[in-house]
């Protein structure tokens, strides 16, 4: 049985560079997108997963910290050793959400550069027009 075909536009400018991709693979527009998306949705559990990983930890951390200050706040004594452990897991969140932030960032795919550099070794080619 055949799925269903999905559609989507494309900016006049996004898909003049994809046709003109997909021309110089020599496939099609259609397959060019499948796989651009295909790679980008595979890439979504994974960053979803440290995500709930590093929302977990933050959860943790604000728990203990608000230990830590009921703590603070009852003893009057060693108050500079609770103060240097608050000033470290406020140091450990921030840690997580830098790396939240790094998770989230989109980074350039190589798989079109692949294609093309693989699409440029064949032994026969031809010319685009200009």
């Amino acid at each position: 049985m055949r799925e269903p075909a999905i559609m989507f536009r494309l900016p006049t400018h996004v898909l003049s560079n994809v046709e003109q991709l997909a021309g110089r693979l020599n496939i099609s527009v259609n397959l060019v997108a499948k796989l651009i998306v295909t790679r980008e949705i595979m890439q979504i559990p994974a960053i979803l997963e440290e995500h709930d990983r590093q929302l977990g930890n933050m959860y943790q951390f604000l728990r203990e910290l608000a230990s830590r200050n009921e703590e603070f706040l009852s003893e009057g004594s060693n108050q500079d050793i609770l103060a240097a452990a608050i000033m470290a897991k406020l140091e450990e969140v921030m840690g997580a959400l830098d790396a939240i932030r790094d998770a989230a960032f989109v980074r350039p795919s190589t798989f079109i550069a692949d294609l093309i550099r693989r699409h440029d070794e064949r032994p026969h080619q031809k010319s685009l027009r200009v």
